[in-house]
């Protein structure tokens, strides 16, 4: 069962909710695997500035037959989370709307934090490294609204101190 319900209570707001209930075994263990997921988010716009946010967990149910199938031990820190969450916000603004020109071009910074092993089954041991925050500022052209050209540096922490800085560029096209 998949639902979201969005609405738009004012010109350039956007709020919703998600929710997601079904299975993920497909036969691969003896024991359901029920998968639970919600999200909640909003989108602001005005006059060239963009502000986004969501939200969002889940739960697997019987993470550790998972783990057990997959021949995952206790200790090796690779389990299956049984919970998981994660979010951001993100601002930016389109300098271009400061003009008559109809493409864009938006600086923006984001900042993220997830964990996908927030919460393990039984004996099995959490990864710290999967306990993550990210910060990211970048740039992003669209000279069409259907292209997107994006430019951005990561800067990845995590509990276990291994992150490692990154540059991304990415190019996009919506038909």
């Amino acid at each position: 069962w998949a639902s979201r319900l969005d609405v738009t209570p004012v010109p350039g707001v956007r709020a919703g909710a998600a929710f997601y209930l079904g299975e993920a075994d497909h036969g691969f263990t003896a024991a359901s695997v029920p998968v639970t997921l919600w999200d909640v988010h909003g989108v602001f716009e005005y006059r060239g500035a963009e502000l986004r946010a969501l939200y969002a967990e889940g739960r697997i149910g019987n993470a550790d037959a998972l783990n057990t199938a997959q021949g995952i031990t206790p200790a090796s820190g690779n389990s299956i989370g049984s919970k998981l969450f994660g979010g951001y916000v993100e601002g930016a603004f389109n300098i271009f709307s400061l003009t008559q020109r109809r493409d864009f071009l938006a600086p923006f910074a984001r900042y993220e934090r997830y964990d996908t092993q927030a919460k393990t089954p039984g004996l099995w041991a959490k990864s710290p490294a999967n306990s993550r925050v990210e910060y990211t500022a970048g740039v992003c052209y669209k000279p069409l609204p259907q292209v997107a050209v994006k430019a951005d540096y990561q800067w990845l922490r995590n509990q276990a101190r291994t992150g490692v800085d990154q540059w991304n560029l990415g190019l996009a096209y919506i038909f």
